[in-house]
């Protein structure tokens, strides 16, 4: 979409990209929300196309509101971005709970509330090309801190979904609190399958496998007659170097107990669910 001097393109190509080798999805998404919000923000009633310029000042709550409405899934995390309040402080400052949420479930009164904190903030022009690149680079960090979560999302849900019961958990184990990032079930005191979960790119492969193997080591020293499965979701870019990665992640151990399984792809975690049934894991239910 070009508009003139305002076009997306021109605008997207400025953008530094510093990890595009390690996280060339991630931009990806991040490329297609900015256009997605670009086209909602120049198709706009506050946009002044010969500036480039978005008139927040001539915008009230209802037209914010309109703008969320056309796209919330992107226009959402656009305005907490640019408004620079975090969900936290949307909850403690203005009773917005889990603000995020309105992007997928926009609920009327909720994002009322939402559009007039964001018109509040807002209430100077600012050109499209600014807003856009703090929306970009303020997103870009704030999906990097969470890639790893929604990996353990992925495997949790996957999990959950076909019955087994599932979750995160704390053991107290040598002394100290220690994380398992997927227990089935998610009990301390009956965990049957320990699941190890990461994401990354080669590079820091070595170190992530390190980790992987250190957390064997403290875990099954408390999780005893645990299996131990190691999740190292590999990026769509870097499926060619799968044997590389997986013989890596395996050498790790040599000398030592192995890894019950590995899983390096969302086909492997499919695999995983065979292996649970090889291993008379119950579902939920004793099923």
């Amino acid at each position: 979409m070009a508009l003139g001097e305002c076009s997306l393109d021109r605008i997207l190509e400025k953008i530094p990209r510093p990890n595009l080798g390690e996280m060339l999805e991630l931009y990806r998404w991040l490329d297609d929300m900015a256009r997605r919000i670009g086209r909602v923000l120049a198709e706009s009633a506050i946009f002044d196309k010969v500036r480039c310029v978005v008139e927040f000042d001539k915008a009230d709550a209802e037209a914010i509101r309109e703008l969320i409405e056309r796209d919330p899934e992107v226009m959402v995390p656009f305005f907490v971005m640019l408004c620079g309040l975090s969900d936290r402080e949307f909850e403690r400052l203005h009773g917005i709970r889990k603000v995020y949420e309105l992007g997928r479930r926009p609920e009327p009164e909720r994002l009322g509330a939402f559009a007039h904190v964001v018109n509040a903030c807002l209430r100077h022009p600012l050109y499209l090309e600014t807003v856009l690149f703090k929306f970009y680079k303020n997103w870009e960090e704030h999906q990097k801190r969470h890639v790893r979560r929604r990996v353990e999302d992925v495997v949790i849900s996957l999990l959950r979904e076909r019955g087994y019961d599932a979750g995160k958990i704390w053991v107290r184990c040598g002394g100290k609190l220690r994380e398992v990032d997927c227990a089935v079930p998610p009990n301390p005191d009956n965990v049957r399958v320990a699941i190890l979960v990461r994401t990354g790119v080669f590079k820091d492969l070595v170190k992530r496998s390190k980790e992987f193997s250190s957390e064997f080591d403290e875990l099954s020293k408390c999780l005893a007659g645990a299996r131990f499965v190691a999740v190292y979701l590999v990026p769509a870019h870097e499926r060619h170097r799968l044997d590389k990665i997986r013989e890596v992640i395996v050498k790790e151990r040599m000398g030592k107990k192995p890894y019950d399984f590995v899983a390096l792809t969302e086909e492997d975690l499919e695999t995983l669910l065979k292996k649970l049934a090889e291993w008379g894991i119950p579902r939920r239910g004793g099923s």
